[in-house]
């Protein structure tokens, strides 16, 4: 397979399967359409026991309690991440925009970007070993 069209496969396949389990998961849920500031959702953003909503968005702590599967005890090693994280994307002034700067575009493609040099720098070897 050409690198081209690998490296495309690469970049766009994640994309597509994000999108599919997306709308698939869309399809099962009943969707009477809430709104949160202003948007129609999916989900309210009022507490719900069962399952998450855009309340648990707003409050980790109630989420932590009421959805979350893992052990407790992991908390204090990934709470300082999390909420380093948090604190971190609202120093930039505008929460939101750091957010989808950051976590939907940076790091997706420096994670790209490195993944496909290892990949160049494997096929180098792997011409090195057959000369």
């Amino acid at each position: 397979m050409p690198r081209f069209l690998r490296n495309l496969l690469i970049l766009f396949f994640p994309l597509l399967l994000m999108v599919l389990v997306n709308e698939f998961s869309r399809k099962q849920e009943n969707e009477n359409y809430h709104k949160n500031y202003g948007l129609a959702t999916i989900n309210p953003g009022v507490k719900i026991e069962e399952k998450c909503s855009w309340a648990c968005h707003n409050d980790t702590g109630y989420c932590k309690t009421h959805h979350v599967k893992f052990d407790s005890g992991y908390f204090q090693f990934t709470d300082p991440l999390y909420f380093g994280m948090i604190a971190g994307l609202q120093g930039f002034g505008n929460y939101g925009l750091a957010n989808i700067f950051l976590l939907v575009l940076f790091f997706p493609l420096l994670i790209y970007t490195l993944f496909i040099k290892s990949l160049n720098i494997q096929d180098e070897i792997n011409q090195l070993k057959k000369s």
